[in-house]
């Protein structure tokens, strides 16, 4: 016979075990070791404090924190799309060469989020599609869209984002991160290339992300100051560095004490 106590583990086993990206909180009081934690700086983010009646796509969802969060601000339905085949992902050759440890990647926060999604009771419905295949025809269209920390990893951003226009009817909150040299000392748009080793592409100034939202169509309506997104509990995969030449000093400490992210809201009304 069970009882109530061991009916509840599967959806709580191995929630400390797990690699977590994002810190979310659980019924039952713990909090997931994310690498980020983005809850102190939710309040900051122009997402509408109520989303009741909405529908509502979370694009590069990894462990579902802005899914389910829109959830919680009374969503009537929220879509959480992220990937499983490591073939629809385009990265910088060096970066995508141990194709196992992409699969694996992907695989740790596809669970990630299954095992949140148990924990919190929630009807967040998961689909495994590549932005740049979302298609109006297919997947219908969203009263609001969450795009965060994505586009530094895609070939083609703007892309991807005109992709996300084409699904989009009413506002677009883009919540990604932006260089520390480009956001301190430059005003216009710019973007630094990275495109050997580390998983990215580019990354770009506020303003350079104002500038991308805008080439896919959608009309910017407001642009946020950079800010910290401070680390988690969790151990990082790659540990920023403190030495280093002393052009980039500024940066790796930065670094060490979170992720600079900037947002940029828009609409495609």
């Amino acid at each position: 016979m069970t009882d109530a106590s061991t009916a509840t583990q599967p959806a709580t086993a191995g929630i400390e075990q797990m690699r977590w990206y994002h810190t979310i909180e659980l019924p039952d009081g713990r909090t997931t070791p994310g690498e980020y934690d983005l809850r102190p700086v939710m309040p900051r983010l122009p997402m509408p404090a109520s989303l009741e009646g909405k529908r509502c796509i979370d694009v590069g969802s990894r462990d579902g924190f802005y899914a389910f969060e829109m959830e919680r601000r009374g969503a009537s339905e929220v879509v959480s799309i992220d990937i499983d085949d490591p073939g629809k992902i385009a990265m910088p050759a060096a970066a995508a060469g141990d194709r196992e440890m992409v699969a694996e990647e992907l695989a740790i926060g596809n669970r990630a989020f299954e095992l949140a999604r148990d924990a919190l009771g929630s009807e967040v419905k998961r689909e495994m599609v590549s932005v740049y295949e979302l298609d109006p025809a297919t997947h219908g269209s969203f009263d609001f869209a969450m795009l965060g920390s994505l586009l530094i990893h895609l070939r083609d951003p703007v892309g991807a984002l005109t992709a996300l226009r084409g699904v989009t009817t009413g506002d677009l909150l883009v919540n990604d991160a932006v260089g520390v040299n480009l956001s301190l000392f430059r005003r216009r748009a710019v973007a630094e290339m990275y495109m050997v080793s580390a998983p990215f592409w580019w990354m770009c100034n506020p303003a350079g992300l104002r500038r991308m939202v805008q080439a896919a169509g959608f009309r910017v309506l407001d642009t946020g100051r950079p800010y910290l997104i401070p680390h988690g509990r969790g151990p990082l995969p790659h540990k920023p560095r403190i030495r280093g030449p002393v052009t980039s000093l500024h940066r790796r400490l930065v670094q060490r004490r979170g992720g600079l992210h900037a947002w940029v809201l828009a609409t495609a009304a």
